[in-house]
């Protein structure tokens, strides 16, 4: 669709002008940073953190006479982050971290600016990441007085402002920095593509591929977000724009309003775990393992495929059990391909650099370039230069919750380095564990998952490495194992009640109960809270280990999701009885634990199962046609 001039720009008012203004500033500088490369660190961060407070604050500007407020608070965020440009040299290279005494204004500008990034923190994201903020700022206070491990040595007031405001290991710290040098450039990317007909081929070539099949409307939605969530990697943002689509086609087909807001929830968190983006969090875990990012998505691959095949198995048994139809796509293949068919490009493109070694800011940069170039060989999709410009704005506002959670994040971490929490923590959790590593994870996953309850992937997943992932390393778990573990369960509180925000947003478009929806999309993402387990005692389902066992556990584990997908639903070929979903059950729990022992008692429960579901289908024939014969 077209952008006006006067739609973009002129009905702008004053602040969303300048709001624009800066938006587009910073997506510019981060795609030209990632093209020519970066600034030093300190400028890099301290740029991108301080346009980004000086869109939020004029975003969620105060109401009636604070209004003010928002302009001075966005104008002194430009001079406390400007300070640290202006004076480059002196806070780099001249002075000493947590030796060199604070000047006065620094100490005012450093306190006013952890106060800022606590205020746009419950702005943009919400209260919970704030108060756990809270708590790991005011620990080094009250650490003296606290016995056992949680004890440290006194740090005064202007150590923790100088670690926070003129160092990078606070906010300015390692989340920040991945923020500012490789998620911005995915998010930029996913919003140009999105904005010149990459949303039209994902969602027409999903409607094409399963449209016609039998529940198509809620295997397009399984498909479409999948795809999207290639680009996007945000659970509630697949929600927000492929959900509005599917869930109403769903509904029309004839499934429940529950049930198609639980299948585009858990459809849309899959987004989060699959390559090649994986929401931001994959690029924090590359730089706090040192593991190429590459790597990581090449080990989360085949634990998405299994998510999304639990998924698609399920909606097929639900349609098949209600008896309903696909629907007919809009558009054909042939005109889809000819008029969008060109914007697959970017995405391959994409796929090429990270697959070829190239850093993921370098093809985040030059796919986002690519995107723009490739729109403009179709009129279906060619923008005008305030599509584009909406795009880059759009980009910019995009990465604000990132950015802010990054930078809230590096509190949490500054807190943990500066006192040495971190490591007490790791010998403080297999002691309480007893060294036992079930008991371990499973403290791990309730730990990531009340996390993640009250504040997005990313944060949740960060203090997670800072100190539970520790510990389960100290345990024997490989390192990316272990942060793999981590990352899917931080993940997985998209959809666990009592919160779940994918599982709301998803019932608040379908007009359902959001209670139900998140108990019933729990049980749908079933396999994601199964499979990390798995692969923390095997990391053969992550494809690591000999080739063989690889292959067996990939085809036993496919076999094991289909028969979790009966169990849950009560149907195969026909309606379960409570005994055929005892048998499925077992068979899947023998299929998806990678022992070669469980196996052949796997394979032999599911094959009884499709015996009796396929004997008791041919008596079915035979009675319909001695009917009809008589």
């Amino acid at each position: 669709m077209e952008v006006s001039w006067r739609s973009y720009w002129v009905t702008k008012s004053l602040k969303n002008k300048i709001v624009a203004i800066a938006a587009i500033g910073l997506s510019v500088f981060q795609l030209y940073t990632s093209i020519f490369g970066g600034f030093d660190a300190i400028i890099q961060r301290s740029i991108h953190l301080g346009i980004a407070l000086f869109m939020i604050f004029l975003i969620y500007a105060y109401k009636g006479k604070k209004a003010i407020f928002s302009w001075l608070l966005s104008i002194l965020s430009a001079v406390i982050l400007g300070y640290l440009l202006w004076n480059y040299d002196w806070v780099v290279a001249e002075r000493f971290g947590l030796v060199t005494p604070l000047f006065w204004y620094e100490k005012i500008l450093g306190a006013v600016f952890i106060l800022m990034v606590l205020e746009v923190t419950r702005q943009v994201v919400g209260g919970g990441l704030v108060v756990c903020a809270l708590i790991f700022l005011i620990y080094p206070f009250v650490g003296p007085y606290l016995p056992g491990i949680f004890h440290t040595s006194t740090i005064s007031l202007w150590d923790i402002i100088d670690f926070n405001y003129l160092s990078l290991g606070g906010i300015l710290g390692i989340p920040l920095g991945i923020s500012a040098t490789e998620i911005a450039q995915f998010i930029i990317f996913g919003a140009i593509l999105l904005r010149t007909g990459g949303g039209d081929l994902i969602n027409n070539i999903s409607a094409i591929v399963a449209g016609r099949m039998i529940g198509g409307p809620a295997k397009v939605a399984v498909l479409a977000s999948s795809l999207m969530g290639t680009i996007s990697g945000s659970g509630t943002a697949n929600v927000a724009t492929v959900g509005t689509m599917t869930i109403p086609i769903m509904k029309k087909a004839g499934y429940s309003a529950t049930f198609a807001a639980a299948v585009e929830s858990v459809a849309s968190t899959g987004g989060q775990i699959m390559p090649p983006v994986m929401g931001a969090a994959a690029f924090v875990m590359s730089g706090f393992t040192g593991i190429p990012y590459v790597s990581i998505i090449g080990y989360a691959i085949f634990p998405a495929i299994l998510f999304y095949l639990s998924l698609f198995v399920t909606v097929d048994l639900e349609a098949r059990r209600l008896n309903l139809r696909g629907v007919e796509p809009d558009m054909t293949l042939k005109r889809t391909l000819l008029d969008y068919g060109h914007m697959a490009f970017p995405i391959l493109i994409l796929l090429y650099l990270l697959i070829g070694g190239y850093t993921p800011r370098l093809a985040g940069g030059y796919s986002a370039i690519a995107a723009i170039a490739f729109s403009f060989l179709r009129s279906t999709t060619r923008p005008n230069l305030p599509k584009i410009l909406d795009a880059l704005e759009a980009g910019a506002k995009g990465m604000l919750i990132v950015i802010v959670s990054t930078a809230a994040a590096g509190i949490i971490i500054g807190s943990v380095d500066l006192t040495g929490l971190g490591q007490r923590l790791s010998s403080g959790f297999m002691s309480l564990t007893g060294g036992n590593l079930f008991f371990g994870l499973v403290m791990a996953m309730i730990i990531a998952i009340i996390l993640g309850c009250g504040m997005p992937t990313t944060p949740a997943y960060i203090i997670m490495a800072a100190t539970i992932i520790p510990g389960l390393i100290g345990m024997g778990v490989p390192i990316y194992v272990a942060h793999m573990f981590g990352f899917y369960f931080a993940c997985m509180s998209l959809v666990t009640p009592p919160v779940a925000p994918t599982a709301y947003t998803a019932a608040a478009i379908a007009e359902a109960d959001g209670w139900k929806t998140g108990w019933l999309a729990l049980r749908l993402a079933l396999i994601g809270f199964i499979v990390p387990y798995l692969f923390a005692y095997s990391p053969t389902l992550l494809l690591v280990g000999v080739w063989w066992e690889v292959i067996i556990s990939v085809v036993t584990a496919c076999i094991g999701v289909y028969s979790l997908a009966i169990a849950g639903e009560g149907y195969f070929l026909s309606r379960l009885k409570f005994f055929e979903r005892i048998i499925a059950g077992v068979a899947a729990a023998c299929l998806i634990i990678p022992s070669k022992i469980l196996i052949i008692p796997g394979l032999a429960c599911f094959i009884w199962l499709l015996g009796i579901q396929l004997r008791l289908k041919e008596r079915k024939l035979e009675n319909k046609f001695q009917k009809k014969k008589e």
